[in-house]
């Protein structure tokens, strides 16, 4: 089952072939006439063509990733690790479907080690054009190596992967998820204000972060930011955010923003089982707005 697994994934890889390099005229051809035959399904054929292939240029990489393909289609794992591993060497890692194949042979062997190591070399060699499920498999590797233990791997896949795509929201998200689960909150602080930093734009973010400046840190001027942004983007976290910013008013002595928040609630929300807590905070900034303006 698990071998038809992977080659369910390796089917997946395009069979769309750039530019092949080599310059012995004949292997070439051989080549180009392999790809036909593979694009027909003519496996046997394209396998034939692609031995004689390497035969004529035994540095032929690509030739030999086209062999990898067929062996992956025919079933013969053996073999399709054994030219996959040719290819790659031989490419030096230029080739991202050489890489790919790479990646997709250490999934199926469960070798964490190859899975970084490859998966890495891919996003390396696309760069900002690397897809968010490429860039999301390596931070599903992080969370694997948390979960058997291994905090300083995961934060080490983590640390490139923000350094690498710094836009990459799940990245600060998660990581900061598994700090809070540690109870962590100067990292899962940290983790979040570097996302902020760098421009990353997600509801989650801004509210775990808000929240803890005043559950965990009493900042409440810094979360004051934070759940207006919420509420002005009629985020998910909107009714929390209000509840947060009315707390955040009251702490920081901030009673006209107060009263305006908890009256803007009590209209949104005239049936909500908050508003009579709502009502009562608002009667309580009148009152201390009345009282400081009878000391005047």
């Amino acid at each position: 089952m698990r071998r038809l697994t992977l080659f369910m994934m390796i089917l997946v890889l395009s069979i769309g072939v750039s530019f092949a390099g080599t310059n012995v005229r004949k292997a070439q051809k051989y080549y180009d006439k392999a790809v036909e035959y593979f694009t027909a399904g003519k496996f046997a054929k394209a396998e034939s063509k692609l031995l004689k292939a390497v035969d004529k240029d035994p540095n032929f990489g690509e030739a030999y990733l086209m062999l990898a393909k067929v062996y992956a289609k025919t079933g013969k794992l053996d073999k399709c690790e054994e030219y996959a591993k040719k290819s790659y060497e031989l490419l030096k890692g230029s080739n991202p479907e050489s890489i790919e194949l790479m990646y997709e042979l250490a999934a199926y062997h469960k070798d964490k080690a190859g899975m970084e190591k490859y998966g890495f070399e891919l996003l390396d060699i696309k760069g900002q054009n690397a897809s968010k499920a490429e860039i999301g498999r390596m931070e599903q590797l992080a969370i694997q190596y948390f979960q058997m233990g291994n905090m300083k791997k995961a934060e080490e896949i983590y640390e490139k992967i923000m350094h690498d795509n710094p836009h990459y929201t799940y990245a600060y998200l998660n990581l900061a998820k598994i700090y809070i689960a540690m109870k962590d909150y100067k990292k899962a602080r940290k983790v979040l204000e570097r996302g902020v930093a760098a421009g990353v734009d997600n509801d989650e973010i801004d509210y775990i972060l808000g929240s803890m400046y005043c559950d965990e840190f009493k900042e409440f001027a810094k979360s004051i930011p934070l759940m207006e942004k919420l509420i002005k983007n009629n985020s998910k976290f909107k009714k929390d955010a209000y509840a947060y910013l009315i707390n955040a008013c009251k702490e920081t002595d901030n009673i006209d923003k107060g009263i305006n928040i908890c009256k803007d609630f009590i209209n949104q929300y005239p049936d909500d089982k908050l508003t009579p807590d709502v009502k009562k905070r608002l009667e309580q900034f009148k009152k201390v707005k009345e009282s400081k303006e009878s000391k005047k």
